[in-house]
C-alpha cells in the first residue's frame, strides 16, 4: 500500500513499481482506492470508481467536493465483498494499493484501516512517501518521520519510508539527509542551530519520540529516473522473506 501527502507521487510510484515488479517476471495488480482522482499514470486492473461516483455524491447528498472525498472514502467499506472477489479474479503475485491523495481522509478516519484489513490479513506492507520537497529542512523532515509514525501505528504493519521525487534533490542535500538518519543526533543538532527556539524545541521533541524504525532505512526513490528500483525491491524482498529480484 502507497500512503502519503497530497502531491508526494503516490501514483507515479505506483505505476513505476509495478514495471520493476513486472521485470522481474512478478505478475502485479494495481487497485486504486481513491475515488476523486481524474486521471492515473498507469490502468487500475480493479478500481474504487467503479462502485462510487464522486460526482454523483456531491450531486445526490448536495456536498462540496471535500464533503464528497468523506463520504465516498467511508463508503468504500460497503463494497470489501466486491474488491475481495476482484482480488481473487485477478490472482496476481504483488497487489500495489494506491491510497487517496488526500492520506487524511484516508489514515486517519476509522474506514482506512478496516479496508485494508479486510483487503489483506497478512503480508501487507506500507510504502510511506516523503515528498522530497519537505526533507530539506530538518524541521520538515523530522515533521514526515513523525507523519510517517503516525502512519504506521494506525495500520500496525511493516512500514518502507520512501523519499520520492529524489530527482529533485541534490547529492549534498541526499548525503545530509542520510547523515540525520544514520545519526538522529545531528538532525537535534541541525534542528538547534538552525530554527527559532519554540520551533527548535518542538522539533527536538519530536525526534526523541520517533520510532527508531523511522531511522533504520529511507530510501530514495524517482519515478522520473528509476532511482532506488533495486534498493526498494530488495528491502521488501527481505520483509516478506521472498526473492524479487532475479
Amino acid at each position: 500500500m502507497l500512503i502519503g501527502t497530497a502531491g508526494s507521487g503516490k501514483s507515479s510510484l505506483t505505476y513505476t513499481l509495478s514495471r520493476w515488479l513486472e521485470e522481474n517476471g512478478k505478475f502485479t495488480g494495481i487497485l486504486n482506492l481513491d475515488p476523486g482522482v481524474r486521471w492515473l499514470p498507469y490502468s487500475p486492473d480493479i478500481d474504487i470508481r467503479d462502485y462510487i461516483n464522486l460526482d454523483q455524491i456531491m450531486m445526490h447528498y448536495e456536498l462540496g467536493p471535500n464533503g464528497a472525498l468523506i463520504a465516498s472514502v467511508d463508503m468504500m467499506i460497503n463494497y470489501i465483498k466486491d474488491l475481495r472477489e476482484e482480488i481473487r479474479s485477478l490472482d496476481c503475485e504483488y497487489l500495489l494499493i494506491d491510497t487517496p491523495g488526500q492520506m487524511e481522509l484516508f489514515a486517519f478516519r476509522r474506514v482506512g484501516p478496516q479496508v485494508i484489513s479486510k483487503i489483506s490479513e497478512e503480508n501487507m506492507i506500507i510504502l510511506f512517501l516523503i515528498d522530497a520537497m519537505f526533507t530539506q529542512k530538518p524541521s520538515d523532515f523530522a515533521s514526515a518521520l513523525l507523519l510517517a509514525t503516525s502512519v504506521q501505528y494506525r495500520f500496525l504493519k511493516p512500514q518502507i519510508n520512501v523519499i520520492s521525487k529524489a530527482d529533485l534533490l541534490n547529492q549534498n542535500i541526499k548525503e545530509k539527509i542520510e547523515e540525520w538518519i544514520e545519526d538522529p543526533e545531528t538532525l537535534k543538532m541541525e534542528i538547534i542551530s538552525s530554527e527559532d527556539t519554540l520551533q527548535g524545541n518542538i522539533s527536538q521533541k519530536i525526534v526523541d519520540v520517533i520510532s527508531e524504525e523511522m531511522f533504520a532505512e529511507v530510501i530514495f526513490t524517482s519515478a522520473i529516473t528509476g532511482e532506488g528500483g533495486d534498493a526498494l525491491l530488495g528491502r521488501i524482498e527481505r520483509i516478506l522473506g521472498k526473492t524479487i529480484i532475479e
